[in-house]
């Protein structure tokens, strides 16, 4: 995965951006902001990864390039995926105090509630050759999964596709050339919601990105679903994106497996924290825990319990990590690269771009018109979470390991002497006072 500006000082990341338009002006920098997220399920050679970039910048020079094993089927995610995988981990605890009303002035606080690698299955293209293999629009994005005979074949696609293509590259795109991976290429698609929205006595409408338009923050996140034999993260062109200020972009993996692991080619001590899967169904199934001074369970009433409970609700904290990996098991299970649910989410998703429509309402709706068919989803799969383990990997990625090798995981039980930083993520409490 890569993200570059050509002719520019910009990050190096290795979520796989590649700003497509107009990266020679200055002006419109593209910079990376915040820690790289990415989660990762592997099971059975079925492989799901999903990041969301975060940048300052033009939207119009915004993009991904991004090498797979195998053409994946992709999905947009939901913005509070990565807020509720740390939800997961540490989920928040509703406190509860008792307090007499002697305090008479105070504020009352009230809680916040078989697989294969490569394209085997048919002939290589010619060397100046770039098959398209799909075309498919994406939410904010237009994406398409290609396979190219060259490095220079693939240069002149980007070219022509308003994309740029790094000098220096060609190496690392010929191994994964040789290798018979496909690349997914992503670019921004956003259009002005004036230019296409409805009017009296309107004829046209101009989809197109309007000059100038920024972003200071996270972009739509996005889900890959591929067939593997082992499970990899291929970061090798993000080094293609020199730091000019000599910082290590820091990077956070989720790794949900069949067993704990580490990435076989970085150091054991980015291991932070590995949860087993029973204690993940736990979470994703029970209650927020409940803690009350002042008093105990007994001591409230009626109307108090019913309070208390609502808020022990762990679903806005960890609901779309529960639909994550409930999809990435059922996938399994099924042998499938796409659910049917996604890819109604989908459909759902490109018709209110294509109507100006979005923003977190409108996912809501999307979200709410499905609930049946992702109910029963989670409900027939998540039960085999129980038999997986998440690790987080969280640390400074050593660029000159990424240059040379995608990323691999070997199996690694974390000792537990040593380094849990669990105070690196703390949970969120939620307050709540009684007044008696």
């Amino acid at each position: 995965m890569m993200w570059f500006l050509l002719g520019l000082t910009a990050w190096a990341d290795p979520c796989g951006m590649v700003p497509p338009l107009r990266v020679d002006d200055a002006i419109h920098a593209i910079q990376r902001t915040g820690a790289q997220r990415t989660y990762v399920m592997f099971q059975d050679g079925i492989e799901t990864m999903a990041l969301r970039p975060g940048f300052e910048g033009d939207v119009a020079d915004f993009g991904m390039l991004i090498p797979f094993p195998s053409p994946p089927a992709i999905r947009k995610i939901a913005d509070d995926t990565f807020a509720h995988l740390e939800g997961v981990i540490a989920p928040p605890k509703v406190k509860v105090s008792i307090r007499s009303q002697r305090v008479k002035h105070s504020k009352r606080k009230r809680g916040v509630p078989s697989a294969r690698n490569g394209m085997s299955g048919s002939s290589p293209p010619a060397p100046d050759e770039v098959r398209v293999i799909s075309q498919e629009a994406v939410g904010m994005y237009q994406v398409a999964v290609l396979e190219a005979g060259s490095p220079a074949a693939l240069k002149a696609w980007m070219d022509d596709n308003a994309f740029r293509y790094p000098e220096g590259m060609d190496a690392v795109v010929g191994d994964y050339v040789d290798s018979r991976w496909c690349f997914v290429a992503i670019k921004a698609a956003v259009g002005d919601a004036f230019a296409v929205t409805p009017k009296p006595g309107m004829r046209t409408a101009d989809p197109t990105i309007p000059d100038g338009a920024a972003w200071d923050g996270h972009v739509q996140g996005m889900g890959f679903r591929f067939h593997t034999e082992s499970a990899v993260v291929p970061m090798r062109l993000s080094v293609f994106n020199p730091d000019a200020t000599g910082n290590t972009p820091q990077n956070i993996v989720y790794m949900l497996t069949s067993e704990p692991v580490r990435i076989a080619e970085l150091d054991t001590e980015l291991v932070v924290r590995q949860i087993p899967g029973k204690r993940l169904h736990k979470t994703l199934t029970g209650r927020l825990a409940l803690e009350i001074t002042g008093g105990d369970w007994g001591d409230l009433n009626a109307d108090e319990r019913v309070k208390v409970e609502a808020l022990r609700d762990p679903m806005p904290y960890i609901s779309t990590a529960k639909d994550l990996f409930a999809g990435d098991l059922l996938a399994v299970r099924e042998g499938v690269l796409a659910l049917e649910v996604e890819e109604q989410e989908k459909d759902l998703l490109n018709i209110s771009h294509a109507l100006a429509l979005t923003g977190p309402e409108v996912d809501r709706l999307h979200r709410d018109a499905l609930k049946t068919e992702r109910d029963r989803a989670i409900a027939s799969a998540l039960g085999d979470v129980r038999e997986m383990t998440l690790t987080v990997i969280d640390g400074p990625f050593d660029p000159n390991v990424l240059a040379q090798s995608n990323l691999h995981f070997s199996p690694y039980t974390q000792d537990g002497a040593g380094p849990d930083r669990s105070d690196t993520l703390t949970p969120m409490n939620i307050h709540h006072t009684v007044w008696r």
